[in-house]
């Protein structure tokens, strides 16, 4: 009995001071790191950033506006069909935005786009709103 406690505080004892670059070169020389995948993790300061910069309009339409405003299901005003936005132009880009973040009528809230930021949909909306002007 006394051997295996003896045995677990050494295998403890190890694992908790052995270094990473150390089990690493272990690994490498028995030939198991050859088929370790390499991660590498995004800095705080990059996660933020990208959080902050969030996804695009046409990423965000993709992701769910679409599902509807391509085809027009539900009374959804398709993209780029201007007179199917002629009246909802003139609620301008606040109003819209915050009828696609709340939901509106037969739409639900954010598109179903459930981790879509506020400025994500805005982003979405001005996608749809600049896709009338180039067609």
């Amino acid at each position: 009995m006394k051997k295996l406690i003896s045995t677990l505080l050494v295998l403890l004892f190890s694992q908790e001071f052995l270094s990473d670059s150390y089990e690493d070169e272990v690994r490498k020389r028995l030939g198991l790191l050859k088929n370790k995948p390499m991660v590498t993790m995004a800095s705080d300061s990059d996660a933020s950033e990208s959080v902050a910069a969030g996804r695009t309009g046409e990423a965000v339409y993709n992701l769910g506006c679409a599902a509807c405003h391509t085809a027009g299901l539900a009374g959804a005003p398709m993209l780029a069909n201007q007179a199917q936005w002629e009246g909802r132009l003139e609620k301008g880009l606040e109003t819209l935005t915050n009828n696609a973040y709340n939901g509106y009528n037969a739409m639900p809230a954010k598109g179903l786009c459930m981790d879509c930021s506020l400025e994500e949909i805005e982003r979405s909306v001005q996608y749809m709103l600049d896709s009338l002007t180039v067609n």
